[in-house]
């Protein structure tokens, strides 16, 4: 038994010890790249679609939506779309939600196989980011001096929008949980919203940095990741207590985050410099592992976590248009 019990644990240790080194040499790759269709404004935003594999991108200044067929690496035919700023696919209807310039701040519903609107929700003013309540079919847009719409993501009504103090900007919305956390730009403060009651419930003050803009959440690990500018770094906050537990050093200020919970990695597009990247280890551990060094002046990305592939505007030069890169992990 005791032979057996050993053998057991030799498997596991061995496992275990296959699995870190894999993380060890994790690398991100650069695999694939497409020139822009127009040497315009870089876009604003990309969204993803994982089931025809096809990226949107959304050009502000040519009031469309690109969108490329990755599999056979053409741009397929825009979608015409005023202002377009932020995006967010929902690959089952196939609905593709907008958040809008346009008429003084708005966000359109598109059917994208049939090519048409399907609504358009107006009177949302400097409408912003777009996240999806996963357990529910809620729809949330940060919009205005300080408010979060919610949104019936079937009848795209408009039911009620959460009040915040400030001017919201990334936020992040948990699926075990009911909370959403929200970046208020202006105070210095991450706000906690219950989504069930539908109010702020607290205030989560930021007294090392300011101008917090970019979030992400890790929520097996109770960890909020939000990117301040002033001075650029991470501030690491744990969500049961709204602590920060750690601090991430940046060169410049951080665009955009992302955070991989199955392969505990954490992604960073600074303003300009190369990306950055992060294994996840221990009790709030952040191990640097290499990317690329050429991304330098990184723009919108959008990251897969299913194939663990980031899709990134790299901008080009004036009459150069420039390129979506794709970059996968080594292992």
């Amino acid at each position: 038994m005791n032979m057996h019990r050993g053998w057991i644990w030799l498997a596991v240790g061995s496992l275990l010890g296959g699995l870190q080194a894999d993380a060890a040499s994790a690398a991100l790759e650069a695999v694939a790249s497409w020139p822009l269709p127009s040497d315009a404004r870089p876009p604003t935003a990309l969204a993803w679609d994982p089931v025809e594999r096809r990226l949107f991108v959304a050009a502000e200044q040519a009031d469309a939506v690109w969108v490329l067929d990755t599999e056979r690496g053409r741009w397929l035919r825009p979608l015409s779309v005023p202002a377009p700023r932020h995006l967010l696919f929902e690959a089952r209807p196939g609905l593709l939600y907008v958040s809008s310039g346009a008429a003084g701040g708005q966000v359109k519903i598109l059917d994208v196989n049939a090519r048409r609107t399907l609504k358009t929700i107006g009177n949302l003013p400097e409408a912003g980011r777009i996240h999806r309540d996963a357990p529910s079919t809620r729809i949330y847009v940060a919009y205005g001096a300080g408010a979060l719409a919610v949104i019936h993501g079937v009848t795209g009504v408009h039911t009620l929008s959460v009040l915040l103090p400030d001017r919201p900007a990334d936020f992040a919305i948990e699926t075990v949980g009911h909370r959403i956390f929200v970046n208020l730009f202006r105070s210095n403060a991450v706000a906690v919203v219950d989504r069930l009651a539908r109010e702020m419930t607290d205030v989560w003050p930021l007294p090392e940095g300011r101008g917090n803009e970019s979030m992400a959440l890790h929520e097996p690990r109770q960890r909020l990741y939000v990117g301040c500018t002033d001075p650029p770094h991470i501030q690491v906050l744990h969500t049961s207590s709204g602590k920060r537990v750690a601090r991430l050093e940046t060169p410049t200020v951080v665009q955009w985050l992302y955070v991989d919970t199955a392969r505990d990695r954490l992604l960073a597009g600074p303003v300009s410099g190369p990306l950055r990247a992060w294994q996840i280890e221990g009790e709030d551990q952040h191990r640097p592992l290499p990317a690329p060094s050429e991304f330098s002046n990184a723009h919108p990305a959008c990251y897969d976590p299913e194939t663990g592939r980031l899709y990134v505007v790299i901008p080009g030069s004036p009459g150069q248009p420039g390129l979506i890169r794709c970059l996968a992990w080594s292992n």
